[in-house]
Parts: C-alpha cells; structure tokens; sequence
C-alpha cells in the first residue's frame, strides 16, 4: 500500500497563502531559527515577492496562516 507523499509547504506574507515549497517558489537559502526550526527564504511565483517562512511538511496544504 503506498503512502502519501509529505510536501513542503511555506507562508507567503504577500499572497496570504500556503505555497508548496517544491512547485509554487523559487528557493533563495535555508537557516535555523532560534529554535532549530528550518527557516526558508523563497521567490513566491505567483507574487514575486522575497519571504522567509517555516517549513511545514504536509501531505494537505495546511490551513489558515
């Protein structure tokens, strides 16, 4: 039985709206937080805006922001 594939998923502050990190973004870089939470700093497609947004790995697009 095959389970479902985990996506990664980031905020964008511009659009409002959970993108997946692999098909809706264009990567800058990566870091850690202050917590060790992995922090990623993207090109939204859609908006052309920079952000920096957690990374949430979901096999749904989470809800809310």
């Amino acid at each position: 039985m095959n389970e479902p594939e985990l996506r990664n998923w980031v905020w964008c502050e511009e659009c409002l709206e959970w993108k997946d990190a692999g098909d809706e973004v264009a990567f800058v870089s990566i870091e850690e937080d202050s917590f060790g939470q992995d922090l990623m700093t993207f090109e939204c497609d859609r908006c052309t805006k920079t952000n920096i947004s957690n990374i949430v790995s979901s096999v749904t697009k989470p809800r809310g922001g």
